[in-house]
């Protein structure tokens, strides 16, 4: 049972990079194709998923013991991406959570309106947060190395290459109202101090 949930997770996971990614990076182009963008990110994932499946022999085979109080963590890290997931889609809303607002922006009178509250007051990204935590949560329920390998990689991905190009294009819509926000919000990590630089992470 454990093992079919790694899969899952395994498999879906890459949707995720696949369309943020390509759409942060070719705004103009998507913006063109409109919600074609949909149908092309899932003809694009569908074969990665096929290949995953395919290998899940070898993906599955390495896998450490987990205990029940390893799992009652993974559980509720679980649920807590789960419920921060649907905090922070219900704050955007499904338009700008599904990626509809960067494709159609003149479509959305709400598009100028950068959020600030919630979990968005404690970092600039929670959303990406919710992943890592389903993601490693997923982890130390089924023990299985490779899901915690592809914790690390999203992490990486997230952090160095998403958040940076959503950044840029945040600070082109939003201007000095989106730096402002910068300097008091860290970008991942909850602040434990007072700090003051505007890289904060």
């Amino acid at each position: 049972m454990f093992n079919d949930f790694a899969l899952r997770m395994l498999m879906m996971w890459p949707i995720i990079p696949l369309a943020l990614i390509q759409l942060h990076l070719f705004p103009s182009f998507w913006r063109k194709i409109g919600l074609w963008t949909y149908l092309v990110v899932l003809l694009e994932w569908l074969p990665v998923a096929y290949i995953i499946r395919s290998l899940q022999d070898v993906l599955l085979q390495h896998e450490f013991y987990v205990t029940t109080p390893i799992i009652v963590i993974g559980v509720f890290l679980v649920v807590g991406g789960i419920v921060l997931h649907g905090w922070t889609a219900k704050l955007l809303g499904i338009k700008a959570t599904v990626g509809y607002t960067e494709l159609k922006p003149d479509d959305n009178v709400n598009n100028d309106n950068l959020v600030m509250s919630g979990p968005f007051s404690v970092v600039r990204h929670p959303s990406y947060g919710a992943h890592s935590l389903i993601i490693v949560g997923t982890f130390l329920i089924t023990g299985v190395i490779a899901v915690g390998i592809t914790a690390l990689i999203d992490f990486l991905i997230a952090y160095f290459v998403t958040m940076e190009l959503e950044e840029r294009e945040l600070i082109e819509r939003f201007g000095d109202q989106y730096m402002e926000y910068q300097m008091k919000v860290p970008k991942f990590f909850p602040k434990i101090g007072v700090h003051n630089d505007r890289d904060r992470a």
